[in-house]
C-alpha cells in the first residue's frame, strides 16, 4: 500500500520501521529553528518566556521539538500521536535523556482525553493538513478544532503549521463561526527561506482562546477602578462645598 498522511496504518508502518536508536529525531516538515523562531514571534507563551505554560504538541510524531523546548526552559509538556511505535520511542527517547516534566501519550486529536482548559499552547507541525485529508475532512477538521478550543485556558493559544493558505483553510480563519469552537484565527504567510522542498511556501495559523466576557477584574485593576471611583466622588464633594459657600 502506497505510503498516505491521512491513513493511520501508513503511519504505523512508518514508525514501525524507524527506531530512535536507529535514526534518531525526523523532522518531516520545517526546521526546529524556523519553527521555534515562529512561536517566539507570535505566541505570548514564547515570546514573554513564560516557562510554567503547559504545552501540548498534537500529532507529535518523531519530531525533537518537546525535548527541544524542554532545554529552552519550558518542562510541563504533552506529546500526544496515534501511532503506538512513535509514542513508545518518544517515551524511550526521554528516559535516555533524563527530562522530567515531559509525557508522551497514544491519542486521537478528534478526540482527547484531557480535562477541559488544561493546556496554555497547542502546536502542530502539520497535523491538521493530515486530517483535511480524510474522507471526511471538513467534519474532522471541526471536531479537532472543537477540542483544541476545549483543552486550551481563556487566554491559551494554538499554532497550527500549515502547507495551505486561507484559500484552502477557510476553516481556520472562519473557525470563529464553528459550532463549539471559542477561537479567533490569524493567518501570517512564514518567509520564503522556509519552503518546504516540492511544497512551496509554509502558512502559520495562530488561534487564540478568548478572555471570559464577564471575568473578575485581578487586584491591580479592582484598586485603579476604586482610585477612579474616589477621585470622581472628591470632585463632586468639593463641587457641593463651592455651591454651599456661594
Amino acid at each position: 500500500m502506497a505510503f498516505s498522511l491521512h491513513n493511520e496504518q501508513s503511519w504505523q508502518d512508518f514508525y514501525g520501521a524507524w527506531t530512535m536508536e536507529t535514526s534518531g529525531f525526523k523532522e518531516w516538515y520545517l526546521d526546529l529553528d524556523d519553527v521555534c523562531g515562529e512561536l517566539q514571534k507570535h505566541l505570548d507563551t514564547f515570546k514573554a518566556k513564560k516557562h510554567s505554560n503547559r504545552i501540548l504538541h498534537s500529532g507529535t510524531g518523531t519530531s525533537e521539538l518537546p525535548f527541544r523546548l524542554h532545554k529552552a526552559g519550558y518542562a510541563s509538556q504533552v506529546g500526544i500521536d496515534f501511532s503506538d511505535d512513535c509514542i513508545k520511542s518518544l517515551q524511550s527517547a526521554q528516559e535516555k535523556s533524563e527530562l522530567k516534566g515531559m509525557e508522551f501519550k497514544k491519542m486521537d486529536v478528534r478526540r482527547m482525553s484531557f480535562e477541559k482548559e488544561s493546556f496554555d499552547a497547542v502546536v502542530d507541525k502539520g497535523t491538521l493538513d493530515c486530517v483535511m485529508l480524510t474522507d471526511k475532512g471538513e467534519q474532522s477538521a471541526h471536531q479537532y478544532l472543537k477540542e483544541i478550543s476545549r483543552i486550551l485556558v481563556r487566554g491559551g493559544e494554538a499554532a497550527i503549521f500549515s502547507l495551505y493558505g486561507p484559500s484552502e483553510r477557510g476553516i481556520c480563519v472562519k473557525c470563529h463561526e464553528l459550532e463549539g469552537v471559542d477561537l479567533s484565527c490569524k493567518h501570517y504567510d512564514m518567509p520564503e527561506a522556509f519552503e518546504t522542498p516540492n511544497e512551496g511556501p509554509s502558512h502559520l495559523y495562530v488561534f487564540r482562546k478568548e478572555q471570559a466576557r464577564n471575568a473578575a477584574p485581578n487586584s491591580d485593576e479592582k484598586e485603579e477602578k476604586d482610585k477612579e471611583v474616589d477621585v470622581r466622588s472628591n470632585k463632586r464633594e468639593e463641587r457641593r462645598e463651592e455651591k454651599v459657600k456661594a
